[in-house]
């Protein structure tokens, strides 16, 4: 976990925490500017630093097996919660239809293609047929093939992949004998949550992350 940001940081000025256990001040400035400071999380593959600035600034890193991910914007604190906006909005990574591919005598088949246009791998999909249900798959890291023994008509895919935060369109196919459809990931700013709605309860010096993926407990970084 040595490649994770979150040591950076927390190191990268000098710790904005207020003291460990003081009483919580009854007004509101002096309430979030207790809450201001450097909290961290910890799990099993996981590792995760929270800053909370007492300008009302915020940054965010997390590693999670091989995901890495990071955030920045504004926080405030409203009522008993901590409300999060990230600054700017991050872009998502898309998945967007690019030339299809030409292989004679090979039957239909499709790629997703990153950048440097290697094949990307895990990106899962649902294909829609002119009749009956879809059909789940996901990109084998290169050319996926539709089984011999689909004889029903490809007409429409919709791509997902969770380590990108990845939701694709729907998106037409155009099924040939000898042709590849291909699609590009184009990656924007992969790698940067949008905290946006996300927010922060408070219990002590425990604040806890609520998000639509699940939630996260930070503890205030011990000095």
């Amino acid at each position: 976990m040595g490649r994770f940001p979150a040591a950076l940081l927390l190191a990268a000025s000098a710790p904005v925490a207020a003291p460990a256990g003081q009483a919580m001040p009854t007004s509101a400035a002096a309430r979030a500017a207790a809450l201001a400071g450097d909290y961290t999380a910890a799990q099993m593959e996981l590792v995760a630093a929270l800053r909370l600035s007492p300008d009302g600034t915020f940054r965010y890193a997390l590693t999670v097996g091989a995901l890495d991910e990071t955030a920045q914007g504004k926080w405030r604190l409203a009522g008993d919660v901590i409300e999060l906006t990230s600054d700017p909005r991050p872009r998502p990574p898309a998945i967007e239809p690019a030339p299809p591919q030409s292989t004679p005598g090979a039957p239909f088949g499709l790629r997703v293609l990153a950048p440097n246009g290697a094949d990307v791998p895990a990106v899962d999909f649902v294909i829609e047929f002119d009749s009956g249900p879809p059909l789940t798959a996901y990109t084998p890291g290169d050319r996926w093939i539709l089984p011999a023994t689909e004889r029903r008509t490809p007409r429409f895919v919709t791509f997902s992949a969770p380590r990108y935060r990845l939701p694709s369109t729907r998106l037409p196919l155009d099924p040939q004998a000898g042709r590849t459809a291909i699609f590009q990931l184009v990656p924007n700013d992969v790698g940067v949550a949008d905290l946006t709605g996300a927010h922060l309860t408070v219990e002590g010096d425990t604040l806890t992350l609520h998000r639509e993926d699940g939630t996260l407990r930070f503890q205030r970084a011990s000095r």
